[in-house]
């Protein structure tokens, strides 16, 4: 299994240039965080476990491959605050909606915004949020486009970035 560092995590995230890239590289990003946090739900240290129940519940294509599936589970067993499901269910869905349309949004796009006000660990941090409410209904003559667009882009990565810890078992 793939262990993440905060530096993969980072440059993983800022090398995407458009939305759909990044919440998808995201979302598998979260997937491979989930999968690093399931075990710690299942075994103590009991290799016989982890080699015959949790590697196969784990492997590609197994039962908790899928994002959505390994979220409930972890929720149910009462392992997950309510805000942290719902965050990484609100990234994945937005994920889904992104693949299906013609023309992928843009970072600045309306779209995006709703997105980034609906997810709890940005708007929590309210000095970030407020940032970038401000600059987001700014006259542009003052702020450019390109640095919005960058702001974004951090505030996601700092979104994904902060939810990963919180999977840290």
């Amino acid at each position: 299994m793939t262990v993440l560092t905060e530096d993969d995590v980072l440059e993983q995230l800022d090398a995407q240039a458009d939305l759909c890239s990044f919440i998808t590289t995201a979302n598998e990003l979260l997937l491979v965080g989930v999968k690093q946090f399931l075990p710690s739900l299942f075994v103590n240290n009991d290799q016989e476990i982890m080699e015959y129940a949790v590697k196969p519940l784990l492997a590609r294509s197994g039962p908790l491959d899928d994002i959505d599936v390994a979220l409930r589970l972890i929720y149910a067993l009462g392992k997950m605050d309510k805000w942290l499901y719902s965050d990484i269910t609100h990234f994945s869905q937005f994920g889904h909606y992104l693949r299906e349309q013609e023309r992928s949004p843009d970072f600045t796009d309306d779209i995006c915004w709703d997105f980034i006000s609906n997810t709890n660990i940005i708007t929590d941090n309210a000095t970030m949020f407020s940032a970038l409410k401000s600059m987001k209904f700014a006259d542009f003559s003052v702020w450019s486009e390109v640095r919005f667009k960058g702001m974004i882009k951090t505030a996601l990565i700092l979104a994904v970035t902060g939810i990963l810890k919180e999977l840290t078992p």
